[in-house]
């Protein structure tokens, strides 16, 4: 057999090889998670809203409502022996349609649980109303 039938003969069990696995990489991924804090008087029925963003591990804490309040979302991984540990929290007082954003690494095997709040200021140490926790595992 000749150099030339012998590289396409590689090149075809090789590359649909290199594309399963491509798309296995790029499936590693499992999805956005997001949260509400629900407001029936808000247009879209949310006042906040918080996403971790899992391609990069980006958490946003975004405002969606013009009511003189900003926000805050938490961050949190639950531990056997001590619970739930607060791993970050990002105050969001830039108004309305705006969000700030933090990294952190969220690693397998590991729960991890967001919520966002309304929250009067960056100091306010009792914010509220907040969404449900929202739990996810990477």
């Amino acid at each position: 057999m000749s150099k030339s039938w012998s590289l396409r003969i590689l090149a075809l069990i090789v590359a649909p090889a290199i594309t399963v696995g491509l798309s296995t990489e790029a499936s590693a991924y499992s999805g956005n998670t997001w949260v509400y804090l629900k407001n029936s008087s808000a247009p879209n029925g949310h006042s906040a809203a918080m996403v971790h963003v899992d391609d990069g591990d980006i958490f946003r804490v975004y405002d969606n409502y013009a009511d003189g309040h900003g926000v805050r979302g938490y961050l949190e991984v639950g531990s056997a022996a001590v619970g739930w540990v607060r791993l970050h929290s990002s105050y969001n007082g830039n108004g309305y349609i705006s969000f700030s954003e933090f990294k952190r690494d969220v690693v397998k095997p590991y729960v991890h649980r967001i919520k966002v709040c309304t929250a009067d200021g960056s100091e306010d140490t009792s914010p509220g109303p907040c969404s449900p926790w929202k739990v996810f595992v990477e």
